[in-house]
């Protein structure tokens, strides 16, 4: 009995270093998704910390037909090769990372402006891609740039955080033409920088990516409508 009770208080023992080092496994399933034209040949992932390197395959603006199993530590780690070591080695370095919060997992690819304070290659955001995390005929921002955006959007008002943001239902409003306007605000005063109408068809799941403007000195942000229909292989319509 002393030997059992001496066993599993070493488990616990390890699972609790194990957690004190960041370094708990998380299980996930996942799709890419490259919000940008960029070269995205090349990129790896380490399924499980015993397996080798697999590389990713990259649909154009749309979501990976192919998904991926990872269970390994937190956070989900890419990588480029890097060139060999001394004993003819692959060497890989990391371009980006996204935090595992659900067990179905949509990652979002944004190319970064290279800078010499920041290696990382990729802008990332995940977003839970279970039918609970986006149900049908919902709209969710995934905002790429860092600053909060006052939002009217079905006639409400509300804030769009930087990051993936709560699903909208548009059940209610669904082939219309929905306003949607983002502002920035400071103190008593704001600027528009997107003012624009959308429509959202049914049995559709929807994304709207707000990016940062695409000529420098510019405030009008880019803003991409992304829809999957439900119930068989996503179709998608990319419009901004």
């Amino acid at each position: 009995m002393k030997t059992l009770s001496a066993i599993f208080l070493l488990i616990f023992c390890c699972g609790a270093a194990l957690a004190q080092n960041g370094q708990e496994i998380v299980k996930t399933y996942f799709h890419v998704f490259p919000v940008k034209s960029f070269d995205y040949n090349g990129v790896f992932f380490k399924p499980t910390p015993e397996a080798e390197m697999s590389e990713l395959r990259f649909q154009t603006l749309s979501r990976s037909i192919e998904g991926y199993d990872y269970q390994g530590a937190q956070p989900l780690t890419f990588y480029r090769e890097d060139g060999v070591n001394a004993e003819g080695v692959t060497q890989y370095r990391p371009v980006g990372q996204v935090e595992v919060n659900s067990g179905e997992l949509l990652v979002f690819f944004s190319p970064k402006s290279p800078s010499p304070n920041d290696t990382a290659e990729f802008n990332l955001l995940g977003m839970d891609d279970s039918s609970n995390g986006l149900p049908a005929d919902h709209v969710a921002f995934i905002n790429f740039t860092q600053i909060p955006f006052a939002c009217r959007f079905v006639d409400k008002n509300s804030i769009i955080q930087p990051g993936p943001n709560k699903p909208i239902s548009v059940r209610e409003h669904l082939k219309e033409d929905i306003l949607i306007g983002l502002a920035i605000t400071n103190e008593d005063s704001h600027r528009v920088v997107l003012k624009s109408r959308w429509q959202f068809n049914p049995n559709n799941r929807h994304y709207i990516l707000l990016l940062p403007p695409a000529r420098k000195g510019s405030f009008r942000i880019q803003a991409f409508q992304i829809s999957e229909f439900v119930g068989r292989s996503p179709t998608l319509s990319l419009q901004q």
